[in-house]
């Protein structure tokens, strides 16, 4: 069994691993540790729903023309990452690109939107087929939009 399906045991490696992955990524815009298999990663800055406080959130992303798609996958974790619900409640983020930073809503693709765009999503990361697999979630996917 893969640690991140325990939350619980996993989430201090996770948030002390993320504070590393921004802190990396904001000194270098990303030069260093910006992608895995040819997708970039992203800085989200989102809205926290319960502290109000700004959150830094490094995250894989597929490019999709000039919009972006994040997916709440957590590594097929039986539960939907924290940060997604933080989404949910605060649509409109920063995201960080490399040296680009934007602007964005994010909207949580319906399912038949999702069903419509997987076969690109597991293109670009494979990964997230076996997510979905071993989850009995149906994996939210956002598309954020420039604002």
């Amino acid at each position: 069994m893969y640690p991140w399906r325990k939350p619980e045991l996993f989430k201090p490696l996770i948030k002390s691993l993320n504070r590393f992955h921004v802190w990396i990524y904001q000194k270098y815009d990303g030069k260093y540790i910006g992608e895995f298999n040819g997708l970039p990663f992203c800085l989200m800055k989102v809205k926290g729903r319960k502290t109000g406080k700004i959150i830094t959130i490094a995250l894989l992303t597929i490019p999709l023309g000039d919009n972006y798609i994040l997916v709440a996958s957590q590594g097929g974790a039986k539960t939907n990452p924290i940060w997604y619900y933080n989404l949910k409640e605060n649509p409109e983020i920063e995201m960080q690109v490399f040296s680009d930073r934007f602007k964005m809503k994010a909207t949580e693709l319906s399912e038949d939107e999702k069903n419509k765009l997987w076969p690109e999503i597991i293109e670009a990361y494979p990964g997230y087929e076996n997510y979905q697999k071993v989850t009995n979630r149906n994996i939210p996917v956002f598309l954020c939009k420039k604002i």
